[in-house]
């Protein structure tokens, strides 16, 4: 068996306990993302040329399309690594043209990238640890000085990261380094972390990319526990046409920077301006993770 297919066990339930009571969250459950009309330019070139989309709360929706197609942008724009040049990004109806990266992370919204860019030094276990210091933090002097509160909050982030380590088959890789994973297994722990850190969006960023086929094949179901373990909402960037059609209840086609097909998979799938624009262009492409079926039942 394949790491990744062995770090996608467990059942849902054993990390559906990891307590979302970070202070700095207001709201719980999953969150509604509406895109309206957004533009990202770099110099001359529109990137991203006035988007809109509505990413209902609960919903895992899938952005598919070509090199270039402005997918990642529209990710960095929801995420704030970029600033848009027009339109408008709403979180639960709350504008977040104010809000920095990390502020947006604090209403719930997570990003993650194709690179999986967790410490190579440190093992799985102190990487997860590490999520859970970001979200608990304990001072110094109170850990110091062993005060009760800090003792009990130290076991308890303990217990948190043990239930996430179980639930996604992590335990025989609890003390390597992350360096030494394979390229699947960095991503489990990845996907790991983000239950960590109570989202209420997800933004993912081609967690198959890089992937080994028989790794790659076990992330539709790792990717349905982490939807319903978070409850969250899931916005997908991914190349694996079979896996978005197989996961996702709206399926999303862009090209150069622009929405050109949406809907259910399988009104995308009959839609001539999906096939002209990506569906069609290649058969490689379509068949990554196997021949599409003829009337799957989208997951989320």
């Amino acid at each position: 068996m394949s790491e990744a297919g062995h770090a996608s066990g467990g059942a849902p339930s054993d990390v559906a306990t990891v307590a979302r009571d970070d202070p700095d969250t207001t709201k719980s459950g999953p969150a509604r993302l509406d895109i309206e009309e957004v533009v990202v330019a770099f110099g001359g070139l529109r990137a991203v040329a006035g988007v809109s989309l509505a990413v209902d709360a609960g919903s895992i929706v899938g952005l598919i399309g070509a090199n270039g197609s402005g997918k990642t942008t529209l990710l960095d724009a929801v995420s704030g690594l970029v600033s848009p040049a027009a339109g408008r990004l709403l979180l639960d109806q709350q504008d977040l043209a104010d809000y920095i990266p990390e502020e947006r992370a604090r209403l719930g919204m997570v990003r993650s990238f194709q690179d999986c860019r967790l410490y190579p030094e440190l093992s799985v276990e102190d990487t997860l640890l590490l999520c859970e210091d970001a979200r608990h933090r304990i001072d110094v002097l109170s850990t110091t000085l062993q005060l009760p509160w800090a003792r009990r909050a130290e076991r308890a982030k303990r217990a948190a990261v043990d239930r996430v380590i179980g639930s996604f088959g992590l335990e025989r890789f609890r003390h390597h380094s992350t360096a030494h994973l394979s390229t699947g297994t960095r991503r489990v722990v990845d996907l790991a972390s983000i239950v960590l850190a109570n989202p209420r969006l997800l933004l993912l960023d081609e967690p198959t990319a890089g992937i080994a086929q028989r790794e790659a094949e076990a992330f539709i179901p790792l990717l349905r526990r982490l939807h319903q373990v978070t409850n969250s909402t899931i916005l997908l960037v991914e190349h694996d046409v079979p896996l978005v059609f197989e996961l996702c209840s709206t399926v999303v086609v862009m090209q150069t920077g622009e929405i050109v097909a949406a809907g259910t998979p399988d009104e995308v799938r009959r839609d001539p301006r999906a096939l002209s624009a990506y569906l069609g262009a290649s058969d490689e492409a379509i068949n990554v993770s196997g021949p599409l079926a003829p009337s799957s039942d989208p997951g989320g």
